[in-house]
């Protein structure tokens, strides 16, 4: 989530059950953030437990939530209803597949499979602010009032996998694991990250001045966003940083080439943008396509800031953002909710790695530094290479006051590897479908129904 956190505390196996409230102290914004995230994994891991990784309740009038059927060749249709993927609740008024609501299907690249596939459902949680969702701001504080809560929303895309004619196929039973295997699996083994602060007696003292007291030497408490541009292993991935965790957005008006209109250029010089600066255009259908399990579907480029038209609040980009093939449409469509999201790593890179117009390229083995001490490093491989999925990131508060980061250590005091914090996918099988001719088709529901108790 790319919110303005201070930072992210939650963590199942300090067995928490609740956070209360103490007369006279202050309130933070991670500590009401944990109590949200400490119901939300009881409720879930309840519903899962109960119910299994994914299952729906049975409409005796119809085929039930996310039900497949009226396939055409083209398309084929999702029945209204509910379904639990890992405990979370997923809602379907009623659609198909090219209409799906946080589809944003391409017409060339996500056209149904001429031979079997299977249908299955990707569920994971978007941030979303006022900037994405008017509604959530209160009119009444003006129409340029302040920014106050944000939202997580569930999406469910549903997807297709094409299988190899006459190979073996998954029961009702067996699908939810073989969904898993077959699709999570491109992604493992998962990349792993390590966090740290220089410490003064592993620098080489500066030219013009003493050698510094502390690791962190930032002027400001920070939390730093580490997160994968493209996917893929060493040598094909890249990465990007922020400071700000990537919440550093300006709502885009209009592109015209490499000409982009925002709202507003920022309330200041350290939540706004400036020459130089690295930054990508998103919107609701970029951010959505960037879920897709296709390991070898790259993202959009980012851009250099070549210049600003304070007055017009225009900014100049190093390149023509149509011309993108990812990005095609990218801030060309108003209720898309284009935004202008800028990334601190900078065009120049940094320590003999360049940056490039597909983010910072990744090296693992080796510690990566960022700025002002804080320094990251991606894990090596013991038996196979690590894959990078897409959106794949880490969060790494920075704190003046110790002058460290704060990130698990072993018994040494050394930094501990990590899976990425997020993006969390979680997948339900729906249907086989096998096509036999223009009019004719073999249809298998592999979802897992329960008895609700009325």
């Amino acid at each position: 989530m790319h919110g303005d956190f201070s930072r992210v505390i939650f963590d199942p196996a300090r067995r928490f059950s609740s956070v209360l409230s103490q007369q006279g102290r202050v309130q933070l914004d991670a500590d009401f953030n944990e109590q949200t995230a400490i119901l939300l994994h009881y409720v879930r891991t309840l519903a899962s437990d109960l119910l299994g990784p994914a299952a729906y309740p049975p409409d005796p009038d119809g085929l039930g939530g996310f039900g497949i059927d009226g396939y055409d060749g083209d398309t084929f249709s999702v029945a209204p209803g509910r379904m639990y993927v890992d405990g979370i609740l997923c809602e379907c008024d009623g659609t198909d597949y090219w209409d799906q609501p946080d589809g944003h299907l391409d017409p060339e690249l996500d056209q149904l499979p001429a031979g079997p596939f299977l249908v299955y459902l990707r569920v994971w949680e978007r941030f979303v602010t006022a900037r994405e969702a008017p509604w959530i701001r209160e009119t009444a504080l003006g129409p340029n009032g302040p920014d106050t809560t944000a939202r997580t929303r569930v999406v469910w895309q549903v997807c297709v996998l094409p299988l190899e004619p006459g190979a073996d196929t998954p029961d009702m039973r067996s699908a939810a694991r073989f969904v898993r295997d077959r699709v999570g699996g491109r992604f493992e083994p998962r990349g792993m990250l390590a966090a740290r602060t220089r410490r003064p007696e592993e620098a080489a003292a500066p030219a013009d001045g003493p050698v510094p007291s502390s690791g962190y030497r930032g002027p400001e408490n920070q939390l730093y966003r580490v997160e994968v541009h493209r996917g893929g292993r060493e040598g094909t991935a890249t990465f990007k940083w922020s400071r700000e965790n990537g919440s550093v957005v300006l709502p885009v008006r209009g592109v015209s080439g490499p000409v982009v209109e925002l709202e507003t250029l920022g309330r200041d010089d350290k939540l706004g943008v400036d020459v130089g600066d690295v930054v990508e255009i998103v919107d609701d259908a970029v951010v959505c396509r960037g879920a897709s399990d296709r390991s070898d579907e790259a993202g959009g480029r980012l851009y250099t800031v070549q210049g600003i038209d304070y007055d017009a609040y225009r900014v100049t980009l190093d390149g023509d953002v149509t011309e993108d093939p990812f990005h095609r449409s990218a801030g060309q469509v108003p209720t898309r909710h284009p935004l202008l999201r800028r990334w601190d790593h900078g065009a120049g890179g940094w320590d003999g790695v360049p940056a490039e117009a597909m983010g910072v390229p990744l090296r693992e083995g080796e510690w990566l530094p960022l700025e002002d001490g804080v320094e990251v490093r991606f894990e090596t491989g013991q038996d196979r290479p690590r894959v990078y999925r897409r959106g794949d990131y880490w969060l790494i508060p920075a704190r003046v006051l110790t002058g460290d980061v704060e990130w698990p250590r072993g018994r040494q005091g050394q930094p501990l590897k990590r899976r990425p914090h997020g993006v969390r996918y979680h997948y339900a099988p729906l249907a086989l479908l096998e096509p036999r001719d223009a009019d004719d088709f073999r249809l298998v529901d592999l979802r897992m129904p329960f008895a609700p108790r009325r």
